[in-house]
């Protein structure tokens, strides 16, 4: 009996060390201006732990919201990556998000609502529980429509894990 609470004091004291992430990014949708509809854009997203954690990558499921001055909407979930740059604050993060997409009054036209969204982008670690990037993403309904246009959103982007 003192073995199983022993026990169970360790597993009930012990926490994840990463037990999640919230991203917060300001940008420009449409930014490469493929249809003239540019607007201010807000972008949250919440990463899960990391189902794979590699000695340079992390891997986790992830959602993403994302909101224009158009008032286009884009609600997607998917995979999300981190890769750690070898003995550097830097890192890589890279997505694939498909989801829903709700054009706005003057919104762009990405011809359908299934939508696919990728992203890339450059960031640099603060501290153990903040970072910064700068990320471009693309949105596409992968030509299962015809036009299919796209359009990316350019933001600089808050990351807090907890």
């Amino acid at each position: 009996m003192q073995h199983l609470t022993t026990a169970l004091f360790f597993v009930l004291s012990t926490s994840a060390a990463y037990s999640g992430e919230v991203v917060l990014g300001l940008g420009v949708d449409d930014v490469l201006d493929h249809t003239d509809t540019s607007a201010p854009a807000v972008v949250a997203e919440y990463h899960f732990s990391p189902f794979f954690e590699g000695r340079q990558a992390d891997y986790s499921y992830a959602v993403s919201a994302q909101f224009d001055n158009d008032r286009d909407i884009f609600i997607g979930a998917g995979l999300s990556a981190q890769w750690r740059l070898i003995d550097s604050p830097w890192f890589i993060e890279g997505s694939f998000m498909p989801g829903l997409y709700t054009k706005g009054t003057n919104g762009t036209p990405l011809n359908g609502k299934v939508q696919f969204r990728t992203l890339i982008g450059l960031g640099y670690e603060l501290n153990d529980t903040s970072r910064v990037s700068l990320a471009l993403d693309h949105k596409s309904n992968a030509r299962l429509r015809s036009p299919n246009p796209g359009s990316e959103t350019l933001a600089i982007r808050y990351h807090h894990s907890f």
